[in-house]
């Protein structure tokens, strides 16, 4: 088993109080059931990061385009003016190795979400956010956050959606993600 530690980012929260943009979403995706979405996407929930500042760099990942990620989620609560009503932070842990349970790897004060599959940049979800794949999964899959809650079914539909559409930028090297959310809104 390799070691996973978790990084963090701070996105806008995707839900009803998001109004037409939500109503539109629930309607255009068929996942009717869901409460809010969870994810790192960066169009349905956009990074509250919008411009680096001279601290960020004592915090932030210095690896693969990722300098809006953070190893420390208590700098970046206070950087972003953490408003649990509008914000999500997130604990990420890249390729997981196994099923992730509700305490494990986490801060005591997030919870765990789901599992997600991103493109090769981290930017688009392939379950909430790439158009439909009925043939692989359906909204069945997803929990309410949009989600998938077992680490065997992550791997499987990732697997599919490569073997599936090799030329699709989306797909050829999709990635899965672990995803906690912080709950303590204080």
């Amino acid at each position: 088993m390799s070691v996973m530690t978790p990084i963090f980012a701070a996105c806008q929260r995707f839900d009803s109080q998001r109004g037409d943009a939500w109503t539109r979403y629930v309607e255009w995706s068929g996942y009717a059931h869901l409460s809010e979405v969870v994810s790192m996407d960066t169009i349905l929930c956009p990074s509250l990061i919008d411009a680096l500042i001279g601290a960020d760099w004592n915090f932030n990942v210095h690896a693969d385009n990722r300098v809006h990620y953070f190893r420390d989620y208590e700098y970046l609560k206070r950087r972003i003016a953490y408003d649990g009503a509008r914000h999500n932070l997130l604990a990420l842990i890249e390729a997981p190795d196994r099923q992730l349970s509700g305490s494990d790897l986490w801060p005591s004060t997030f919870s765990f979400c789901g599992y997600d599959i991103l493109d090769v940049d981290n930017s688009i979800s392939l379950l909430l956010n790439c158009g439909a794949f009925p043939s692989i999964f359906g909204p069945e899959d997803v929990n309410r956050f949009g989600l998938l809650d077992h680490f065997a079914r992550a791997v499987e539909i990732a697997h599919s959606l490569r073997q599936l559409f090799p030329d699709d930028f989306h797909c050829n090297d999709c990635r899965i993600w672990a995803i906690a959310r912080h709950t303590n809104a204080t």
